[in-house]
């Protein structure tokens, strides 16, 4: 399995978001926290993908994955995606 580094962005916005959570921020200072933690997430995913199918858009034909289904496995992200539960 291949695990991919947690972009920069990704940990600036947890922290900030842990940051705000031990503060005791208002509802709406958490919503945009976790919002921007998605986000940069949605975004590095995002550059992940790109990067991997130029990648592959460079490949010769005869070098191509035959079953696109195992390929994406080989692939699939490192850390699953979870909802956090913020008590207001």
């Amino acid at each position: 399995m291949i695990v991919y580094p947690v972009p920069v962005e990704v940990t600036q916005a947890r922290i900030q978001l842990l940051v705000d959570q031990t503060a005791k921020a208002p509802p709406n200072t958490i919503n945009e926290d976790l919002k921007a933690v998605y986000d940069a997430k949605s975004q590095a995913v995002q550059a992940q993908v790109n990067q991997h199918a130029n990648q592959h858009v460079r490949q010769p034909v005869e070098r191509r994955v035959e079953h696109p289904a195992e390929h994406v496995e080989q692939h699939s992200l490192a850390e699953p995606t979870a909802l956090v539960d913020v008590k207001v």
